[in-house]
């Protein structure tokens, strides 16, 4: 099975939003912190998250100039999708005006399983750390999110959307930043990834949440960084080899 890395179009959203009509709940490419603010256990369920969440990306695919937003898709069945991930290029620098404002309340939304109080304190303190790690005004690349559906993990895919970030940081110069969660903090140390500051903890009991803390390691790599370091491993060979 060949794994390749495209463009996500238009189209792709109506396919991402059909996942859970045919998987299992939660086998799908909604990203977090959707599996903590909005956890599924039913089809039915997961198909009103999923349409929701893609309707958000839908609105940064098609309004935000900042975005290179890839896919990796299996060319030996029929293009599945595997995983997907939001790059944002910022040559000025980035700012909070860029990020897309937070969903209020209506009659129908949220529905019953999303604690959308607990989704939009998440972003809001990511936000607000932002400013904090994030040099301003010089150009950076900035990971929003990549995930892998569950069924589709340990095949290289999220290493290949990691991969595309840091030939661009290299074409362009600017280094790339990121947060990273539990799980994927591991793997991006895996590709050099380097944690800025301490691990940021958030206390979300009191939201009522089914975990106690969600954590924020800040992340960054950096092309120049890279550079030296292959450029001492080789001077320190000498004349040995």
């Amino acid at each position: 099975m060949t794994l390749k890395i495209k463009l996500v179009q238009e189209s792709d959203l109506d396919i991402l939003t059909r996942h859970p009509e045919t998987s299992d709940p939660g086998d799908d490419l909604v990203s977090p912190p959707c599996p903590v603010t909005w956890p599924v256990t039913t089809r039915t369920e997961a198909r009103v998250r999923a349409r929701y969440h893609f309707e958000w990306q839908k609105w940064r695919l098609l309004g935000d100039p900042s975005l290179s937003f890839l896919k990796v898709v299996d060319d030996e069945n029929d293009n599945d999708i595997a995983a997907v991930a939001r790059w944002h290029f910022y040559p000025q620098g980035m700012s909070l005006s860029d990020n897309k404002p937070q969903a209020g309340e209506t009659a129908e939304y949220p529905p019953p399983n999303f604690n959308l109080l607990l989704h939009n304190y998440i972003f809001t303190m990511r936000d607000s750390f932002r400013p904090h790690w994030i040099p301003n005004g010089v150009p950076v690349w900035v990971l929003m999110h990549l995930v892998t559906r569950p069924s589709q993990r340990r095949r290289g895919a999220a290493g290949m959307l990691v991969r595309w970030g840091q030939v661009q940081a290299q074409i362009t110069g600017a280094s790339l930043y990121l947060e990273a969660g539990i799980q994927g903090q591991s793997m991006y140390e895996k590709y050099g990834f380097q944690q800025v500051g301490a691990t940021r903890r958030l206390d979300i009991k009191s939201y009522g949440a089914a975990v106690e803390e969600f954590t924020l390691a800040n992340m960054r790599w950096s092309p120049a960084l890279t550079e030296e370091s292959e450029r001492a491993a080789t001077e320190g060979l000498g004349d040995c080899c």
